[in-house]
């Protein structure tokens, strides 16, 4: 590492449940890493996981916590009570770390304003219909949650200081479902730290590959947005044009996947109209549930 002085102790908290087939090359990318490693430190924060997750994690040299089954959210929080470095940076077991990863993604962190800093997040390349969708959505884009002042946690790392400060990650959001963006614009608001985006601190991130992962993802998805839109209603306007622009695409996406069956002679087939229906169903469903829950949670704004 270039500079002077010692450099920034990280601790990076993994959180998995049943990650076994993805968690292994994970772990071994974040070996590899060319951070010094008497400054680092791997913490996997096991949610309860029925498979052999704790067995992968233990043939490496990370720390394992156990957690209860609560979800990403608690067994993020779970990590970063136990984490020992100055800098707490997060990854998904779905994901692949480059070798620089950290002594890029620590570099914006020499300015004192800055609390968070946000890495690249690059797609593998797809194996299935539902990867290649997401892949030409660019569903994980860096740069399109940065031009609302968030980043997504695959590749997000923070001072250890402000997590403590703002309380960490909100408990009552959906992990997976936009607890990224009120732990971040809740650390602009409360502790008035800045995120950075450092483009060479890259990541690779597999997409969900079924269909029904994929519908759960997107459900989280609407029903984190529902709940953060009653928070910050300021930053998530949801007026008339906003409606119709949502219902609006549900339409679009279903009719979409009619035509597509009628030029198919009604064969049924998912086809990217298909994977196109599946994110709007997720994504409205799990904001009519979010919308009727956030009453009850959704006071901090």
């Amino acid at each position: 590492m270039s500079g002077s002085g010692s450099p920034p102790t990280i601790s990076v908290v993994v959180a998995a449940r049943d990650d076994e087939r993805m968690l292994a090359n994970c772990l071994a990318s974040l070996a590899a890493l060319h951070y010094p490693p008497e400054w680092r430190e791997v913490l996997v924060v096991d949610d309860g996981s029925r498979d052999r997750t704790l067995e992968v994690a233990g043939s490496f040299s990370v720390r394992t916590l156990e957690a209860r089954r609560r979800g990403v959210c608690p067994a993020r929080n779970a990590g970063i009570g136990a984490a020992s470095g100055g800098i707490v940076a997060f990854t998904d077991p779905d994901c692949v770390v480059t070798t620089s990863w950290l002594e890029e993604i620590v570099k914006p962190f020499a300015d004192p304003a800055v609390g968070a800093v946000a890495g690249a997040i690059v797609p593998y390349p797809p194996r299935t219909l539902l990867e290649l969708y997401a892949a030409r959505r660019m569903s994980h884009s860096q740069l399109r949650c940065l031009t609302h002042r968030y980043a997504m946690t695959p590749n997000l790392a923070f001072r250890r200081a402000a997590l403590e400060r703002v309380g960490g990650f909100d408990e009552a959001m959906p992990g997976g479902g936009f607890e990224d963006a009120d732990l971040c614009w809740r650390l602009e608001r409360e502790a008035g730290l800045e995120l950075r985006y450092a483009p060479r601190a890259v990541v690779l991130h597999r997409y969900r590959s079924t269909p029904r992962e994929f519908l759960l993802q997107h459900y989280r998805y609407g029903r984190g947005l529902a709940l953060l839109r009653r928070r910050f209603p300021s930053r998530i306007p949801w007026g008339a044009r906003e409606r119709g622009r949502a219902y609006g695409g549900l339409a679009r996406a279903a009719a979409g996947l009619v035509a597509t069956v009628a030029r198919g002679g009604g064969r049924v087939d998912l086809g990217l109209a298909g994977c196109d229906l599946l994110r709007h169903l997720g994504q409205r469903s799990g904001f009519l549930r979010g919308s009727l829950a956030g009453r009850a949670i959704g006071g901090r704004a």
